[in-house]
């Protein structure tokens, strides 16, 4: 009995990210920015597409406290995408990305447009 593939596409996301938003990720915990990128992992292939648009998500890892974040990308059609920027942000910020249907949590429900 053969064995069949389960997957087609590699598992890994490709994208890249700004010299200056790893310096920004330094900044924070070790836990947040593991976080952060297992969430730029998951989600970056559900992003929406826009040609020569940059875009902003917004997004939260919760430890003692939540952090609430922006992230700033560009991704465009046939092109990987790039991470540009991470700024922290508050819970009204968070909540107003919500009601835009654009945070990398709706990511996963294909709600973003």
């Amino acid at each position: 009995m053969d064995l069949k593939q389960k997957y087609t596409k590699d598992d890994w996301s490709e994208y890249e990210i700004n010299g200056s938003m790893f310096m920004a990720l330094a900044e924070y915990t070790e836990e947040q920015t593991d976080d952060i990128l297992l969430q730029m992992d998951t989600y970056e292939d559900l992003l929406p597409i826009k040609e020569a648009q940059t875009q902003m998500i917004g997004g939260i890892v919760q430890h003692d406290e939540p952090l609430f974040f922006e992230l700033t990308y560009i991704k465009q059609p046939g092109e990987m995408t790039l991470f540009l920027e991470i700024n922290e942000t508050d819970c009204d910020t968070y909540l107003d990305y919500m009601n835009l249907n654009k945070t990398l949590i709706k990511c996963n429900q294909n709600l973003i447009k």
